[in-house]
Protein backbone atom coordinates (compact mmCIF):
# COMPACT_ATOMS: atom_id res chain seq x y z
CA UNK A 1 0.00 0.00 0.00
CA UNK A 2 1.84 3.20 -1.32
CA UNK A 3 0.77 6.87 -0.96
CA UNK A 4 -1.50 6.92 2.10
CA UNK A 5 -1.51 9.19 4.94
CA UNK A 6 -2.59 7.79 7.85
CA UNK A 7 -3.55 10.73 10.56
CA UNK A 8 -4.74 11.48 13.57
CA UNK A 9 -5.67 7.40 14.92
CA UNK A 10 -5.75 6.08 18.75
CA UNK A 11 -4.36 2.78 18.27
CA UNK A 12 -3.03 1.35 21.46
CA UNK A 13 -3.05 -1.80 23.49
CA UNK A 14 -2.68 -4.20 20.36
CA UNK A 15 0.63 -6.21 18.73
CA UNK A 16 1.30 -2.98 16.52
CA UNK A 17 -0.16 0.08 16.42
CA UNK A 18 0.19 1.10 13.11
CA UNK A 19 2.23 -1.46 10.65
CA UNK A 20 3.79 -0.56 7.17
CA UNK A 21 4.54 -4.12 5.53
CA UNK A 22 6.09 -5.46 2.61
CA UNK A 23 6.89 -2.71 -0.12
CA UNK A 24 4.26 -0.04 1.73
CA UNK A 25 6.31 3.02 0.02
CA UNK A 26 5.54 6.62 0.14
CA UNK A 27 3.22 6.93 2.86
CA UNK A 28 3.14 9.58 5.51
CA UNK A 29 2.12 8.49 9.34
CA UNK A 30 1.45 11.41 11.27
CA UNK A 31 -0.32 12.95 14.39
CA UNK A 32 -1.01 9.17 15.71
CA UNK A 33 -1.16 8.11 19.27
CA UNK A 34 -0.01 4.49 19.41
CA UNK A 35 0.68 3.50 23.06
CA UNK A 36 0.84 0.22 24.90
CA UNK A 37 1.67 -1.67 21.83
CA UNK A 38 4.24 -4.37 21.50
CA UNK A 39 5.10 -1.69 18.27
CA UNK A 40 4.01 1.34 18.35
CA UNK A 41 4.90 2.21 14.85
CA UNK A 42 6.25 -0.65 13.06
CA UNK A 43 8.20 -0.67 9.20
CA UNK A 44 8.96 -3.55 7.88
CA UNK A 45 10.11 -3.79 4.15
CA UNK A 46 8.53 -0.36 3.87
CA UNK A 47 10.36 2.59 2.05
CA UNK A 48 10.35 6.54 1.72
CA UNK A 49 8.09 6.64 4.20
CA UNK A 50 7.47 9.85 6.34
CA UNK A 51 6.38 9.28 10.57
CA UNK A 52 5.80 12.55 12.26
CA UNK A 53 4.98 13.99 15.32
CA UNK A 54 3.12 10.48 16.10
CA UNK A 55 3.25 9.69 20.25
CA UNK A 56 4.58 5.76 20.87
CA UNK A 57 4.73 5.40 24.75
CA UNK A 58 5.33 2.33 26.72
CA UNK A 59 5.85 -0.27 24.23
CA UNK A 60 8.66 -2.50 23.61
CA UNK A 61 9.48 -0.60 20.49
CA UNK A 62 8.29 2.77 20.48
CA UNK A 63 9.06 3.09 16.33
CA UNK A 64 10.87 0.42 14.39
CA UNK A 65 11.92 0.03 11.19
CA UNK A 66 13.21 -3.60 10.02
CA UNK A 67 14.63 -3.62 7.01
CA UNK A 68 13.39 -0.19 6.12
CA UNK A 69 15.57 2.21 4.09
CA UNK A 70 15.26 5.98 2.73
CA UNK A 71 12.30 6.87 5.57
CA UNK A 72 12.33 10.12 7.62
CA UNK A 73 11.41 9.47 11.70
CA UNK A 74 10.85 13.19 12.48
CA UNK A 75 9.32 15.24 15.76
CA UNK A 76 8.05 12.11 16.77
CA UNK A 77 7.78 11.31 20.81
CA UNK A 78 9.01 7.47 21.85
CA UNK A 79 9.07 7.68 25.73
CA UNK A 80 9.16 5.07 28.38
CA UNK A 81 9.79 2.02 26.22
CA UNK A 82 12.19 -0.36 25.92
CA UNK A 83 13.84 0.90 23.06
CA UNK A 84 12.36 4.31 21.94
CA UNK A 85 13.58 4.13 18.10
CA UNK A 86 15.18 1.13 16.60
CA UNK A 87 16.85 1.04 13.11
CA UNK A 88 17.42 -3.16 12.53
CA UNK A 89 18.66 -5.32 9.49
CA UNK A 90 19.76 -3.22 7.05
CA UNK A 91 17.64 -0.12 7.41
CA UNK A 92 19.88 2.35 5.84
CA UNK A 93 19.53 6.08 4.15
CA UNK A 94 17.14 6.99 7.51
CA UNK A 95 16.88 10.60 8.63
CA UNK A 96 15.97 10.27 12.14
CA UNK A 97 16.02 13.92 13.47
CA UNK A 98 14.07 16.07 16.54
CA UNK A 99 12.90 13.14 18.12
CA UNK A 100 12.36 12.59 21.91
CA UNK A 101 13.18 9.18 23.44
CA UNK A 102 13.63 10.11 27.24
CA UNK A 103 13.16 7.20 29.96
CA UNK A 104 13.54 3.80 27.63
CA UNK A 105 14.73 1.06 29.64
CA UNK A 106 16.99 -0.04 26.96
CA UNK A 107 18.29 2.80 24.31
CA UNK A 108 16.95 5.67 23.28
CA UNK A 109 17.72 5.22 19.40
CA UNK A 110 19.36 1.61 18.39
CA UNK A 111 20.76 1.00 15.20
CA UNK A 112 21.72 -2.40 14.74
CA UNK A 113 23.62 -3.92 11.25
CA UNK A 114 21.95 -0.23 9.83
CA UNK A 115 24.30 1.97 7.72
CA UNK A 116 24.41 5.66 5.94
CA UNK A 117 21.50 7.28 8.45
CA UNK A 118 21.63 10.36 9.84
CA UNK A 119 20.87 11.24 13.51
CA UNK A 120 20.56 14.36 14.74
CA UNK A 121 18.87 16.73 17.28
CA UNK A 122 17.03 14.11 18.84
CA UNK A 123 17.22 13.88 22.95
CA UNK A 124 17.43 10.86 24.35
CA UNK A 125 17.91 11.35 28.10
CA UNK A 126 17.69 8.66 31.25
CA UNK A 127 18.08 5.95 29.22
CA UNK A 128 20.51 2.70 29.33
CA UNK A 129 21.99 3.75 26.03
CA UNK A 130 21.22 7.33 24.62
CA UNK A 131 22.00 5.97 21.40
CA UNK A 132 23.56 2.73 20.66
CA UNK A 133 25.43 1.62 17.07
CA UNK A 134 25.50 -2.29 16.91
CA UNK A 135 27.71 -3.49 14.05
CA UNK A 136 26.65 -0.36 12.19
CA UNK A 137 29.06 1.74 9.87
CA UNK A 138 28.74 5.33 7.84
CA UNK A 139 26.54 6.72 10.19
CA UNK A 140 26.40 10.44 11.33
CA UNK A 141 24.84 11.22 14.81
CA UNK A 142 25.44 14.76 15.72
CA UNK A 143 23.39 17.60 17.64
CA UNK A 144 22.09 14.67 20.10
CA UNK A 145 21.17 15.20 23.91
CA UNK A 146 22.18 12.15 25.55
CA UNK A 147 22.46 12.47 29.43
CA UNK A 148 21.20 10.70 33.05
CA UNK A 149 19.92 12.60 35.46
CA UNK A 150 21.58 16.16 35.88
CA UNK A 151 24.60 14.49 33.90
CA UNK A 152 27.01 14.41 36.75
CA UNK A 153 29.95 11.49 36.91
CA UNK A 154 27.68 10.09 39.31
CA UNK A 155 24.43 9.46 37.35
CA UNK A 156 25.92 6.70 35.27
CA UNK A 157 26.34 3.10 36.16
CA UNK A 158 29.46 1.19 34.56
CA UNK A 159 27.13 0.00 31.80
CA UNK A 160 25.18 2.97 31.15
CA UNK A 161 26.14 4.94 28.08
CA UNK A 162 25.57 8.41 26.69
CA UNK A 163 26.69 7.00 23.10
CA UNK A 164 28.14 3.76 22.70
CA UNK A 165 29.64 2.09 19.23
CA UNK A 166 30.05 -1.41 19.21
CA UNK A 167 31.26 -4.56 16.72
CA UNK A 168 31.98 -3.55 13.67
CA UNK A 169 31.04 -0.22 13.72
CA UNK A 170 33.00 1.34 11.26
CA UNK A 171 33.89 5.31 9.70
CA UNK A 172 30.77 6.41 11.82
CA UNK A 173 31.03 10.34 12.49
CA UNK A 174 30.15 11.17 16.20
CA UNK A 175 29.99 14.97 16.86
CA UNK A 176 29.04 18.04 18.51
CA UNK A 177 26.58 15.94 20.35
CA UNK A 178 25.70 16.77 25.03
CA UNK A 179 27.09 13.75 26.69
CA UNK A 180 27.17 15.33 29.96
CA UNK A 181 28.46 13.43 32.88
CA UNK A 182 29.87 10.33 30.34
CA UNK A 183 32.10 10.53 27.32
CA UNK A 184 31.03 8.82 23.77
CA UNK A 185 32.63 5.20 24.45
CA UNK A 186 34.06 3.35 21.15
CA UNK A 187 34.47 -0.48 21.55
CA UNK A 188 35.64 -1.90 18.04
CA UNK A 189 35.32 -0.98 14.79
CA UNK A 190 37.80 1.38 13.10
CA UNK A 191 37.81 4.83 11.08
CA UNK A 192 35.13 6.18 13.35
CA UNK A 193 35.34 9.55 14.05
CA UNK A 194 34.06 11.28 17.95
CA UNK A 195 34.59 15.16 18.15
CA UNK A 196 33.47 18.08 20.06
CA UNK A 197 30.86 16.30 22.45
CA UNK A 198 30.22 17.81 25.49
CA UNK A 199 30.73 14.98 28.28
CA UNK A 200 31.92 17.17 31.51
CA UNK A 201 32.57 20.72 33.07
CA UNK A 202 35.81 20.54 31.05
CA UNK A 203 34.13 18.88 27.65
CA UNK A 204 36.49 18.10 24.31
CA UNK A 205 34.80 21.07 22.81
CA UNK A 206 37.43 23.03 20.71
Amino acid sequence: SSDNTITGNTCNNNNNGICLYSSSNNNTATGNTCNNNYYGIDLSSSNNNTITCNTCNNSYIGIYLYPSSDNTVTGNTCNNNYYGICLYSSSNNNTVTGNACNNNNYSGIYLSSSNNNTITCNTCNNSNYGIRLYSSSNNTVTGNTCIRGTGQTSDYASDQYTIQLQGTSNYNLISSNNCMGKAVVISGGTGNSAWGNKYDSGNDLP
